[in-house]
Parts: structure tokens; C-alpha cells; sequence
């Protein structure tokens, strides 16, 4: 990733100062006060599950460009910076793969660090697990060469198929639909415009008042 070498808000050039006990970059000038963190990122794929002739397939896509061309993998990709992160899976996964779905739950996460990816310094990558709702797979041939539903045992006969992925679907496959971190806290998020908040629904709220 390239420096930082001048402030984002006022251009000031950055120096480096003491900040929660780590030496970070930061703007000199006290009255901007902006110092820099890293650069980080989060990305979201969906679990795409269906029937088909009485087996249960998941939704692929293969990509069409490096890096990685030709690998398949989940539908997904980057959240933009002012989007709630079920409208980017619901988003990715119509715009790649032409299926419309609704997001139910968070199945899985991954964090990875600098030069694990090539990205960001810093990403987190969530894996959604969706409702089909209807559309059949479809791809641009560019950035999508290909896509479709597979069974696991399908998957095990194709070429590159990106361990994540089958890894994801895999934790769809044996978990109940909504035991993952469910969208809630309607409260909260009232109170909070622009919040999106996630937590376990199989709670005892009846523990919590005794």
C-alpha cells in the first residue's frame, strides 16, 4: 500500500506522534487533530441457498478477472463506506450473479491482515447467509465468466474452488437458519439512524431480568 504522506483533511504534511501507545501518523496542526489509523476495508459474500431436483445447491460465480481468474467462489465483494452491510451483500450478489436474495444471517467472518490479500492493511470479510428469492444465475463474461448452483459434490469435481467459499457454504449447510447473528435491536437502532446492529436470537431474555 502507498504512504500516507500529507492529512486528508486540511493537507497538512504528516508527522508522527505517540497515540494509544503506539507511534502513528498524524497531522501536526492541533486544531485539524486527525491521525491515521490504517487503511481498512469490509467486504461481504452471500450464502445462496436452494433446491434443486431434491439436493440443496449453493450459489457460485467465477471470476473473469485476475487476481485469481477462473476460480469460483461466493458472490460478493467491497461495502461501500456509506452502506449498511446487508444492502452490499444483497447488492454483490444480484449485480454478479443476477439472483435476487434476502439476507437472514451471518454465518462465519474473517479478519486478515497486511499482505495476507494484497488489499487493505486491515479487512474484514463477512459471509452471509441469504434467502433465494428468485433469478436465475447470469454473468457480464467480463468481470463474471461464469456462474450457477453446485452441490458439495460438484464443487469437489471443479477446478478452483476457493477453499473460503466451500468453507462458508459449509457453515450454512449445518447450522439452522437464523442461529447466526441476526439483524435486531430495532430499539437501538431507532434511536441511532444509519446503525445496523447484529446479535444471537436464541437468547433467554427471561435470565436476563431475574
Amino acid at each position: 500500500m502507498a504512504t500516507m504522506n500529507f492529512c486528508p483533511r486540511c493537507a497538512s504534511e504528516l508527522t508522527i506522534k505517540n497515540d494509544g501507545g503506539r507511534d502513528r501518523q498524524a497531522c501536526p496542526d492541533g486544531a485539524c487533530g486527525f491521525v491515521h489509523f490504517g487503511d481498512f476495508s469490509i467486504g461481504c459474500a452471500g450464502v445462496v441457498l436452494r433446491q434443486e431436483s431434491g439436493m440443496v445447491k449453493a450459489l457460485l460465480v467465477q471470476r473473469g478477472q485476475n487476481p485469481f481468474a477462473g476460480s469460483w467462489q461466493l458472490p460478493g465483494g467491497y461495502a461501500e463506506h456509506d452502506e449498511l452491510l446487508s444492502v452490499a451483500v444483497e447488492r454483490e450478489v444480484e449485480e454478479e450473479a443476477g439472483v435476487v436474495a434476502k439476507v437472514n444471517d451471518v454465518v462465519a467472518f474473517r479478519h486478515s491482515l497486511a499482505g495476507t490479500t494484497g488489499g487493505p492493511s486491515t479487512n474484514i470479510y463477512m459471509i452471509f447467509r441469504l434467502n433465494y428469492l428468485n433469478g436465475e444465475p447470469k454473468f457480464d463474461g467480463d468481470e463474471i465468466a461464469d456462474a450457477g448452483f453446485f452441490s458439495l459434490d460438484e464443487m469437489a469435481e471443479m477446478e478452483a474452488v476457493q477453499g473460503l467459499s466451500r468453507w462458508g457454504i459449509e457453515q450454512a449447510l449445518v447450522t439452522k437458519p437464523g442461529s447466526g447473528l441476526s439483524a435486531g435491536g430495532e430499539e437501538l437502532r431507532n434511536q441511532r439512524p444509519g446503525w445496523q446492529l447484529f446479535g444471537l436470537e436464541d437468547v433467554d431474555m427471561k435470565s436476563l431480568r431475574r
